[in-house]
């Protein structure tokens, strides 16, 4: 175990929180493989020192999805909808880009980003996505050339933007903290997430031109913005008691980041590492390999027994899903002295194309998560007694259309929650060209309850086992 700090990007004023009485947060965040876990406690910025000679870059780099620690117990929670035909399109589809497009101050500053090159329509992919109250966040990693803004937001409902299938991006908080180059502002920010303190989470990369020559144009940092304001805030009080969870995906490792002591500690486990068995990827006529580790991860709700809850992971090339007790990785020796205490979840979702991204859990424990080769999204109750197995993998949406590849997925801090999933086409952009006649980038939604309805993650399914699944030694060919 190697002991790490991370540093937040905050305003010089501290504004007092608000936010009180609630279960410590918990961060779920993303690392680049091409970033060594060095950070830097001199400044006010996160520093990492990147590794050099990266014979293959893929660009996911650091992302971060947050879940709060705004909960219900489970024991408290009404059951959802009991069983019935399933709704005809469990998804909604918000918003839909063939190339997305922002508000310019002006027409003649467009046209000038344009020609400048400053602005290149087609280089620009929505990749991460958060929703808090009538907002909806998306960020755009400077992958390529001609990015002007990497955070942006639109209205969380389509009559807000006028009805407008495509509104215009805007620059989060403003233009100015988009300048390239400038290191007090943003360079690349991949994923966000919002605490149930209305905290809005930015981690930036640093990084620009991955696709082409990788480079850090500053160093990585972390921002937290009140969104009730849209100032960049440190704020006080109980929702500073967090935990950010950084996973490595290159290094195979997971770095636990103690907010209040501001100090952090990196674990390395063998359930981490991807499988090779799930290494390579096949989407639409598209074949790549990728030996993605640690990345998705999602967070129980809170036990009212224990007052624990379970991180729920998984590598990106896996087929595996995994857990462990917050409680373990919370504490600086206890992963190293109690291994056994990571496990992996009954057996492999899928036998072929199983790979996932993103993933998160709603409050009555049913997890969501993306299946990026299948275009799907799937579910699993994680209170079914079945476990983790194939026959209990709902799919919740299925299309070859508006769900290529679904890339980021949340779920919001709504009284009655709903799931959003944003679908980009990420392999095309990366080693194709995306077509500008077709609708390449979709945020789609659904409120969990019926997300859920009429599958195997309905919380009011009753999984009978077959013969076979009893006979465990049929199942392994060896009959007894």
């Amino acid at each position: 175990m190697k002991n790490e700090s991370i540093k937040l990007q905050t305003s010089s004023s501290l504004a007092h929180s608000s936010c009180h009485n609630f279960h410590p947060t918990e961060i779920r965040t993303s690392i680049s493989p091409s970033s060594a876990i060095w950070l830097n406690t001199t400044s006010a910025l996160a520093n990492y020192a990147t590794e050099a000679g990266v014979g293959f870059f893929f660009p996911w780099l650091l992302s971060v999805s947050l879940t709060g620690g705004l909960q219900t117990p489970m024991s408290s929670l009404p059951p959802l909808a009991a069983p019935s035909p399933p709704p005809a399109d469990r998804l909604r589809e918000v918003y839909a880009w063939k190339q997305v497009d922002f508000a310019f101050p002006s027409p003649e500053i467009r046209q000038y980003a344009i020609s400048s090159g400053s602005f290149v329509p087609k280089d620009n992919l929505p990749l991460g996505l958060e929703v808090w109250n009538s907002r909806m966040f998306v960020t755009l990693p400077r992958w390529k050339s001609g990015i002007p803004a990497t955070l942006a937001t639109i209205p969380r409902d389509r009559r807000d933007a006028g009805g407008n299938l495509s509104p215009t991006l805007e620059p989060y908080p403003n233009w100015s903290w988009h300048q390239p180059g400038n290191c007090d502002a943003m360079t690349s920010v991949f994923r966000i997430a919002v605490d149930p303190c209305g905290r809005l989470w930015v981690l930036d990369s640093g990084v620009v031109d991955t696709v082409d020559t990788v480079k850090q144009a500053c160093p990585p940092q972390i921002l937290v913005f009140d969104l009730a304001t849209d100032a960049l805030i440190w704020r006080d009080g109980s929702c500073d008691d967090a935990h950010v969870y950084i996973t490595d995906v290159w290094r195979f490792g997971l770095v636990v980041y103690k907010l209040r002591e501001n100090r952090s500690w990196r674990i390395t486990h063998h359930f981490f590492y991807p499988d090779p068995m799930a290494a390579q990827y096949e989407l639409h006529g598209l074949s790549f390999s990728w030996t993605d580790g640690l990345f998705g991860l999602s967070l129980s709700p809170l036990d009212p027994k224990t007052g624990d809850r379970t991180l729920f992971f998984h590598p990106m090339s896996s087929f595996r899903e995994f857990s462990v007790p917050t409680s373990v990785i919370r504490n600086e020796t206890a992963s190293d002295a109690h291994p056994e205490a990571f496990s992996p979840l009954g057996e492999p979702r899928y036998a072929t194309k199983g790979q996932s991204s993103a993933s998160a859990m709603d409050r009555r424990g049913v997890m969501f998560y993306n299946l990026v080769t299948r275009d799907s999204v799937g579910c699993w109750n994680s209170n079914q007694p079945g476990g983790y197995i194939p026959a209990l993998q709902g799919v919740v949406a299925h299309s070859n259309v508006t769900l290529v590849f679904p890339n980021d997925l949340k779920i919001d801090h709504e009284r009655r929650q709903s799931v959003w999933v944003l679908s980009n086409r990420l392999p095309v952009y990366l080693y194709s060209d995306l077509d500008p006649k077709e609708y390449n980038f979709r945020i789609m939604t659904a409120f969990v309850d019926e997300a859920a309805q009429g599958t195997v993650c309905d919380p009011n399914f009753m999984y009978v086992p077959s013969a076979e699944e009893h006979n465990i030694g049929a199942r392994l060919n060896c009959p007894f």
